[in-house]
């Protein structure tokens, strides 16, 4: 299988079309940064082979793109050298499209011909699984053995098509075990351990053997050192070389000099731009100042002619001033004497009804005096405290507190009320004291607020009536006016006529609660001890003479009302309260009309007043306009004429160009150089290079010294001749114990072939994937073998001593699990002419020694199947050479038809 084209759109971050261009066979590489999306291309792939397109699973949901596009892969290949493509799109508008030279198939169609040409079945939410998986390695799956599925296996198993020879023995083999029984007494015992001569002979043998492994161990220390000291060579030499140290300095001095240049480009280029800025101030200040000149002189034309309209509308709105003014006096008139009107029959009004309670209560008050004067002198006290208690609950605290809030709301309208009335404002001299009053007062103070007609006069000259004008627009004065009759209501209910008598009545109130609470108690003292009749008695006469007292109290007040009331204008005949509350509707309705007669008239007098005021304020706004203007001409041609300021700007501009020009000049050479944070940083890495190049050298160079000692010693101790004596003794003795040994092996034929057998089984089933992996594995680790279990992974490798796998570096497993990956793909290539093999960002742990080997592994590898290569190290992968690949964006995906 060989890719030709790979397109992705709508995978991740490629929300736009792309395309992987360069493939060809062989070895192909990626060289981007990351975040560029080598991942995502891989996943794509994936995808293609692996995945549904009709799933729905979460799998599919991650591979959408941030932008919320489906994924839509398309992928052309040679299958046996036959051209294929396979199309699919996910999520939205889901479908599958596969051709085979001539032959094309869609949908469920597609995906079954795709699956038998891959060898894969499914695993379940709409995912197939096979050896191909484990050939598609993902970043971070490189450090890890492939999990094959059971379908992987399948594959394997399939392409290790070995027949299994059958183990045979029978009669045979009990022939032999029956003429060596006699002897194998002499030489086991009856559990099966060696004795005699036989045990003797192992043991000679194994002292050998373990004096052969301690001098082959320390030969092994030796060749390791040998091996390191060459790499520690190769390694000093490297850093140590003059030429790239040279190189090094050289690029950090240029550097260096360009940073200096860099540094002085900029401060001539700011210098250069402050220049610019000053002359643009100059020249917009010349600029605007011509144009003020201009538009002062429009503006003065404008100002005459509005002057002129202006002063004729203030003149012809004089006449409706004085309309307006005396139709307001005459409505203020009006309402006055209808307000009074209406005063006098609310008075009259309230007086009939607290004469008609007054006889009811004069009624009830005979008959519960006629009671209460049974009742015995021992409850008289008490009973006259709580009687004057109950008089006084009309001022109670609940009432008070009616009362005071009306009495804020009456105060805060009559601020406002002054805050609108004219203030009259007299300056006296000091002589003149005495001689002036208002409103038959001396005047006193200088200013003073006109809420009502006003009389002022003079001793010596005569009297000025101020009448001022009325300006309750808002309403104010009827808001005041009712504010007033529910604060008079509430006296009235209290029984008091001014705020001073409430605060009376409640003071007495609070004094009564104090008397009653005294009498109580000097009540309940004077009762005997246990006599519950007397309790009772008490109580009927408390309830009686409590009632009888509210009763006298409630009267009193009401006559003290009454008479109280009894002023001039009101009837002294008794009137019934129908007929006064008639006669207080009629008046309040003609009090109304009067207020809103004369509202309209104040409010045609006000609309008069503010439209003269307006007019007023226009002319002297406009006349100071005028006047500024002027002012202004005049500061203009006495600080530059015209011609001069013409001369100036011409000169300004000329002086910005040029300034201008220069500016363009430093900002094109900043633009063709190098930023001045990037040149600090490449000084910065120079600098961290160079001085981490000299600490290796010295450490390299201690290293070397250490193991040229070790090799000395080791050396002159003649390892090889003590190893080649060690090894004729060894085989002498191993000669002995196998004489020894053929005596024994009759009885034992039958269990050591059973466990033969197993163990020929399996390494004759596996030998041609051990077969295939071994030479790649020989070039990364020399002498070393491969033992494989029966999963296919890495039970363990062999290199002078076995090492499970897991307890392995993490460089060395990463480069053992990528070199399985490896022989899977060579397996399957050599059994159905089909292969390939993606890494990406793999072998990140290796050292530059390990990594050259396995660029020649997979250089040769690449001779025979694809291999994409994926990486963000191009330095270190510029070795491995191999078709470079890249990415390119495409205008439209290319769908097949």
């Amino acid at each position: 299988m060989i890719l030709t084209e790979l397109q992705v759109e709508g995978f991740r971050r490629f929300t736009a079309p792309v395309t992987l261009a360069g493939l060809k066979p062989g070895l192909n590489v990626l060289a981007a940064p990351n975040e560029a999306g080598k991942s995502t291309l891989l996943m794509a792939l994936r995808a293609a082979l692996t995945l549904r397109h009709t799933s729905k699973s979460q799998p599919i949901k991650d591979l959408a793109s941030y932008g919320g596009s489906a994924p839509h892969v398309l992928v052309r290949f040679t299958w046996n050298g036959v051209p294929c493509a396979l199309e699919k799109r996910f999520l939205t508008k889901s479908c599958m499209r596969l051709t085979r030279g001539p032959d094309h198939y869609e949908g469920d169609e597609a995906e079954e011909q795709l699956r038998l040409m891959l060898g894969l079945n499914e695993a379940g939410r709409g995912e197939a699984a096979g050896l191909w998986n484990a050939l598609l390695v993902g970043q971070g799956e490189s450090f890890v053995l492939p999990a094959l599925s059971e379908a992987g296996h399948a594959s394997i198993r399939s392409c290790l098509s070995q027949g299994i020879d059958v183990v045979t023995g029978g009669a045979a083999a009990s022939a032999v075990l029956g003429r060596v029984r006699e002897q194998l007494g002499l030489l086991q015992t009856a559990t099966g351990r060696p004795t005699g001569l036989y045990k003797k002979a192992m043991e000679q043998e194994a002292e050998a053997e373990n004096l052969l492994a301690q001098l082959k161990t320390r030969k092994n220390r030796l060749e390791e050192d040998l091996v390191a000291l060459a790499q520690a060579r190769r390694l000093l030499q490297e850093h140590a070389n003059p030429d790239r140290k040279m190189q090094d300095e050289a690029a950090l001095a240029a550097l260096r000099v360009e940073r200096d240049k860099a540094t002085k480009l900029e401060a001539e280029e700011q210098a250069a731009r402050a220049t610019v800025n000053v002359a643009q101030v100059h020249s917009t200040n010349l600029k605007q100042e011509q144009q003020s000149r201009q538009e002062n002189r429009e503006r003065i034309q404008h100002l005459i002619k509005s002057q002129t309209a202006a002063q004729e509308a203030l003149n012809a709105l004089e006449p409706r001033m004085q309309q307006a003014q005396q139709r307001v006096e005459q409505a203020r008139l009006t309402r006055e004497a209808a307000e009074a009107a209406h005063e006098l029959a609310r008075k009259q009004r309230a007086l009939s009804a607290q004469q008609a309670g007054l006889v009811q209560k004069q009624q009830r008050l005979g008959q519960e005096q006629a009671s209460l004067r049974r009742v015995e002198a021992a409850y008289l006290q008490l009973e006259q405290a709580e009687a004057v208690l109950a008089a006084l609950r009309c001022v109670d605290d609940a009432s008070m507190d009616r009362l005071h809030k009306a009495d804020r709301v009456c105060a805060q309208l009559q601020a406002q009320r002054e805050a609108q009335a004219p203030t009259l404002t007299l300056t006296l001299l000091p002589e003149a004291a005495g001689q002036v009053t208002i409103n038959g007062a001396p005047c006193k103070g200088n200013s003073h607020q006109l809420l009502q007609e006003t009389v002022l006069q003079i001793a010596g000259i005569g009297t000025v009536t101020i009448s001022p004008a009325q300006q309750d627009q808002s309403g104010l004065a009827s808001k005041w006016e009712q504010a007033a009759a529910q604060r008079t209501l509430l006296l009235q209910q209290m029984g008091c006529q001014t705020m001073a008598d409430a605060a009376t009545h409640h003071a007495r109130y609070r004094q009564a609660q104090t008397r009653v609470t005294e009498a109580r108690a000097t009540y309940h003292a004077s009762l005997p001890h246990g006599q519950a009749g007397k309790e009772q008695g008490a109580a009927y006469l408390v309830g009686l003479r409590k009632a009888v007292a509210e009763q006298e109290a409630q009267f009193a007040l009401a006559e003290q009302a009454v008479a109280a009331q009894q002023v001039s204008g009101l009837s002294q005949t008794v009137v019934s309260p129908d007929e006064a509350a008639e006669a207080e509707d009629q008046a309040a309705h003609q009090a109304e009309a009067a207020r809103q007669a004369e509202r309209q008239a104040q409010t045609a007098f006000s609309t008069a007043q503010t439209q003269q005021q307006a007019a007023l304020v226009t002319v002297r706004e406009v006349a100071q306009a005028l006047q500024q203007a002027q002012r202004e001409e005049s500061v203009y041609l006495s600080h530059k004429t015209d011609d001069a300021l013409a001369t100036d700007l011409t000169q300004a501009r000329e002086d910005l160009a040029v300034a201008t020009a220069r500016l363009e000049q430093f900002e094109q050479h900043r633009a063709e150089a190098r930023p001045l944070a990037t040149l600090e940083s490449g000084i910065a890495r120079y600098e961290q290079k160079l001085e981490a190049n000299r600490t290796r050298i010295s450490q390299l160079q201690i290293d070397i010294r250490e193991r040229e000692a070790h090799v000395r010693f080791a050396e002159g101790e003649g390892l090889d001749e003590q190893i080649a004596a060690t090894e004729r003794t060894v085989e002498r003795l191993k000669h002995d114990r196998e004489g020894y040994e053929r005596s024994r092996a009759a009885l034992a034929l039958l269990q050591q072939t059973v466990s033969a057998a197993e163990q020929e089984q399996t390494e004759r089933y596996l030998a041609p994937l051990v077969k295939t992996m071994q030479p790649a594995f020989s070039s990364l680790f020399p002498g070393g073998a491969l033992t494989l279990n029966t999963q296919f992974g890495v039970q363990a490798i062999t290199r002078r001593q076995t090492e499970e796998f897991s307890k392995l570096s993490d460089g060395t497993r990463e480069q053992i699990a990528v070199l399985v990956r490896l022989g899977f793909a060579e397996l399957l290539q050599s059994q159905t002419g089909n292969s390939l093999l993606v890494l990406d960002d793999a072998l990140s742990f290796s050292d530059s020694q390990r990594l050259e080997r396995l660029f020649d592994v997979l250089t040769d590898a690449a001779s025979r199947f694809q291999i994409l290569v994926l990486t963000c190290h191009a330095e270190s992968f510029a070795a491995l050479g191999g078709n470079p690949l890249s990415l390119q964006p495409l205008e439209n995906f290319t769908a097949l038809r």
